[in-house]
């Protein structure tokens, strides 16, 4: 890997962007960020704009909402482009608008991403099924609302403390399967956390980057990946090029190794490893 040579850098945000210490960014609409979180992000935005990168895409699991206050210290006009929840929303900050995924995979003749991106239709009316009678089955199990969050594309709740995790997964599962055709159902994946249940259309992280490249009309020896845990698993398994923290999960660091010339294991943690790579770029 040439690093003079990445024109295109896909960015994961938890466990990269963090400042030195590890320190959580806030996951919360109306949460502040500490000064040393701030620090961070200003030095990240510096260093990228006198980078020779052109484009600096964020490449997340959250959603729009949670992250316009780190966004804000990221004015960068390098970052006009967020991959939002798995890459099932492509946000464009210079038109301040989420892009119609389907319709760039059609453009740029990507037969495989125009099936995948349909299954955003499913999960639409998964969402809608969710507001209308979902959330009114999960109260009438636990005793408790469980509202989704404002995600456009993938239904996303919070785990009741007093409820068994994978009891309110299966209950859900259930309920949708019995509310949808096997087909509808076929391509959806239904995931939870310690602390959210996660039902997804079955488009992961990889899909974005390969429709963001085609869209730039970017080859991929000039596009780098960072990610640092399991959700990142796809990229890391597949993507030519990629970089890790020191912090990566050790499954992440192992596939990294393996790529050779094409993978890049930092010796610094969090935010650091993306300043030291971009003093390359």
């Amino acid at each position: 890997m040439n690093p003079k040579q990445i024109k295109i850098l896909f960015q994961d945000v938890d466990g990269c962007l963090n400042p030195t210490n590890g320190e959580h960014l806030t996951a919360d609409p109306e949460g502040t960020l500490s000064a040393q979180q701030i620090e961070m992000l200003r030095a990240i935005n510096e260093a990228i704009n006198a980078s020779s990168l052109k484009h600096w895409v964020i490449n997340t699991g959250r959603y729009w909402p949670i992250f316009k206050t780190i966004a804000s210290y990221l004015p960068t006009p390098k970052l006009r482009y967020f991959l939002f929840e798995h890459a099932c929303v492509l946000y464009d900050r210079e038109l301040d608008q989420n892009l119609d995924l389907p319709s760039i995979a059609h453009r740029c003749q990507l037969p495989e991403l125009v099936e995948r991106y349909s299954n955003l239709d499913t999960m639409h009316r998964v969402l809608k099924w969710y507001d209308a009678q979902g959330e009114g089955l999960m109260k009438a199990t636990y005793g408790c609302s469980m509202p989704r969050l404002d995600k456009f594309a993938n239904l996303s709740f919070e785990i009741p403390t007093h409820a068994d995790a994978d009891q309110v997964l299966a209950t859900i599962e259930n309920g949708i399967r019995q509310s949808f055709s096997p087909a509808e159902c076929a391509h959806l994946e239904f995931c939870r956390s310690d602390l959210f249940v996660d039902i997804l259309p079955g488009i992961h992280k990889l899909d974005g980057i390969d429709l963001v490249c085609a869209h730039l009309n970017t080859p991929q020896e000039h596009v780098l990946a960072m990610g640092d845990y399991l959700n990142d698993l796809a990229v890391f398994e597949t993507f030519p090029q990629v970089m890790c923290p020191s912090n990566a999960h050790p499954r992440i660091v192992q596939l990294t190794q393996q790529k050779g010339e094409g993978g890049h294991v930092s010796e610094y943690a969090y935010g650091a490893a993306l300043l030291d790579f971009l003093k390359q770029v």
